[in-house]
């Protein structure tokens, strides 16, 4: 038996944020795909008006909370106040997604402030969890997605004259990263789970 097939899905790295959603590997899998076409769609279409993108983002936004509610929902009871960050900030990205679906129209001011005051309190509830779990190990993937969530909405805020065209492409670029890091790590928990069968 080779060490490969002997490997547990301890032995596997994945980023603590998606752990926790291991029986849920297709879940964290539709939300990589989709959450990396949204940023291709963006990056090669940044043109795109002001509807069709707050219309992309809040479709991201909607599915982030979904996923990281269930996250808090599926996390152990020991996990108690991590957990419970998690299942905040997976309602606060499903009531902002849900804000910029209701009016898509508004202007690029305001589509900026919205998406940068919540990046910022993403990442702020990012660090934090990664303090408060119980599980040490791995928590520089949570502490370097809140660090990066906080610049690029301290950004947002601090720029707010940026163009649309601007807007876009850094939110696209935004997007594809964090769908590749959700994608591989989707495969990754799959292949781990297939490994201890």
């Amino acid at each position: 038996m080779s060490n490969h097939a002997a490997a547990g899905p301890r032995d596997v790295q994945v980023p603590p944020v998606i752990r926790a959603l291991a029986e849920h590997w297709g879940l964290v899998l539709a939300y990589g795909l989709i959450t990396l076409g949204l940023g291709v769609a963006l990056l090669v279409w940044p043109n795109a008006s002001i509807t069709v993108f707050a219309v992309l983002l809040a479709i991201q936004l909607v599915i982030a909370g979904v996923v990281r509610i269930v996250r808090a929902v599926s996390a152990e009871r020991r996990q108690g106040a991590a957990g419970a960050l998690i299942g905040l900030s997976g309602g606060l990205a499903l009531i902002v997604g849900l804000l910029i679906l209701r009016d898509p129209l508004q202007s690029v001011l305001v589509v900026t402030m919205i998406l940068g005051a919540f990046w910022i309190i993403a990442g702020v509830i990012d660090i934090l969890g990664a303090f408060m779990g119980v599980e040490r190990e791995g928590r520089g993937w949570d502490v370097l997605a809140g660090v990066l969530s906080i610049a690029f909405g301290a950004i947002l805020i601090e720029w707010t004259d940026i163009s649309l065209k601007v807007l876009v492409v850094l939110t696209g670029l935004w997007l594809v990263v964090a769908g590749v890091i959700a994608t591989v790590a989707a495969l990754k928990l799959r292949n781990a789970r297939i490994d201890t069968w």
